[in-house]
């Protein structure tokens, strides 16, 4: 309020002033132009000069904007345009991690000129056809990328291996990603699909090798990987290099109580004849495990290893629910001529499973013996153990330490 009241005084002392050099000196201004004579005050002149100079600069102004409406116009209209280009990449983006390929293809490969698209645009509408099946279209738009420069060469690579490898055609997939080199050759994604590659290759020792690299990318479900784990262990195994080292090497995981990875190894081991390497392989296992395939295993070993067996397996009786260490070290007796033995281990198996095959062992032990009576009760009651399907039977101890 001050403020305004110091305005106020100096205006009306500049005012008067004004008003007083006005009255004392109006001036004078003559402007001739042909017959024409237009004769003023000097401070009229002035006057109009300056509301004159007011109008004309408002005049210009106008007119500016007037011509500026068009530009302002296309500034609107791509505002809006930009906004549709927006809605759309973020419609694909969020489809895409939806799962939604279709919608996820289309959004992103929809847009009013190459100047919307950013570099993710071609890159996640191709992966979005691959995931869709359309090898051929990814490709294509792989392909047009490339042509534009949008996407890293290393990047086009991967997508392009990526899609071979859907297509189940390993050999480009293979050509590509043997030419990454540098930061892009360690590259997680690339670590996951030679993973992929080995396993659609059946190349079980490339497998085996690539897991941990293709655990830590976590590009690849753990199900899924464990899956592969498996089978690549199983057909290592198999092959014609497995051996009791690469059994040794193989995971926990696969190593423990019921494994399916250890019958393997007891057949390969059985069909190579390698007796010493399978006894020695059978009496580590039993320090941890008694499993139906170590019993197995340990029925076809020649005598001179067989024997040595026996301690082993007594490890095993106390905790012999089904009774199969004692039949095994029942026929391990009756291999080395310790008949008495024999028949009180059969007696033992046969008491804690009335299965079948201890009721034959038993009754072929009491037949050695002349008890014709009892081996012929024995039978008869296998017979009928067997003819009864609903009766299921264990052979085999599932024990562990």
């Amino acid at each position: 309020m001050a403020r305004f009241s110091i305005y106020l005084i100096c205006g009306l002392v500049l005012g008067a002033a004004l008003v007083n050099a006005i009255a004392r000196d109006p001036g004078y201004v003559l402007m001739m132009l042909g017959e024409w004579q237009v004769e003023t005050s000097a401070w009229l002149a002035l006057s109009v000069f300056l509301v004159f100079s007011m109008l004309l600069w408002s005049l210009m102004r106008l007119l500016r904007s007037t011509l500026n409406v068009p530009h302002a116009l296309r500034r609107w209209m791509g505002l809006r345009s930009a906004r549709g280009a927006q809605r759309r990449t973020d419609k694909g983006f969020v489809a895409f991690f939806e799962g939604r390929w279709e919608v996820a293809e289309k959004a992103l490969s929809k847009t009013a000129s190459a100047d919307e698209q950013g570099s993710l645009h071609p890159l996640f509408a191709a992966l979005a056809a691959i995931h869709r099946g359309h090898i051929q279209s990814a490709l294509e738009m792989l392909d047009q990328a490339e042509k534009q420069g949008t996407l890293p060469p290393p990047v086009i690579a991967m997508a392009r291996a990526q899609a071979h490898l859907t297509d189940h055609a390993p050999e480009r997939a293979d050509e590509l990603l043997r030419g990454f080199s540098g930061g892009s050759q360690g590259a997680p994604r690339v670590s996951a699909m030679r993973c992929e590659l080995a396993y659609q290759r059946r190349d079980w020792g490339e497998v085996i090798e690539s897991l941990p690299d293709a655990r830590r990318s976590r590009l690849i479900p753990e199900p899924l990987l464990n899956l592969w784990e498996r089978e690549a262990w199983h057909g290592a195994m198999e092959s014609d290099s497995g051996d009791l080292a690469l059994w040794k090497r193989a995971p926990d995981s696969l190593r423990s109580h019921n494994s399916s990875l250890w019958p393997v190894v007891v057949t390969r081991l059985i069909a190579e004849k390698s007796w010493d390497g399978l006894q020695k392989a059978l009496v580590e296992r039993l320090q941890h495990y008694c499993e139906r395939a170590t019993l197995e295993g340990i029925a076809v070993l020649p005598d001179r290893q067989a024997q040595k067996m026996k301690k082993a397996l007594k490890r095993w009786c106390e905790e012999d629910a089904h009774g199969a260490c004692h039949a095994m070290l029942a026929e391990l007796l009756q291999r080395e001529g310790d008949m008495q033995s024999a028949g009180e281990l059969w007696e033992a198996a046969y008491k804690r499973s009335p299965s079948a095959r201890h009721a034959l062992g038993w009754a072929s032990w009491l037949r050695s013996q002349g008890e014709e009576g009892r081996a012929l009760t024995l039978e008869t009651e296998a017979i009928m153990t067997l003819r009864a399907p609903q009766r299921t039977e264990s052979v085999s101890p599932l024990s562990t330490r």
